[in-house]
């Protein structure tokens, strides 16, 4: 999945859960909800539990590939 579809996927999932909701646009939050959660990623110990994707993909990789999708989200 590119960085820029993993973006779009994030904050989908978050405007499924807000659509609705007293008529009002929640774009913003949506978006700021998906780069929450692409931080906590970043800021947690994921490169430990995925060794062997680290094995197909430098864990250095691992981290371009999320701050692009951080890009991406801000893009959206």
């Amino acid at each position: 999945m590119t960085p820029k579809e993993k973006a779009k996927e994030l904050v989908d999932k978050f405007r499924q859960q807000t659509d609705g909701i007293a008529g009002y646009n929640y774009d913003d939050v949506n978006k700021q909800c998906a780069l929450i959660a692409v931080d906590q990623i970043l800021n947690s110990n994921y490169k430990n539990t995925l060794t062997d994707l680290c094995y197909k993909l430098t864990c250095n990789e691992l981290d371009n590939y999320w701050q692009e999708v951080i890009l991406e989200i801000e893009k959206l």
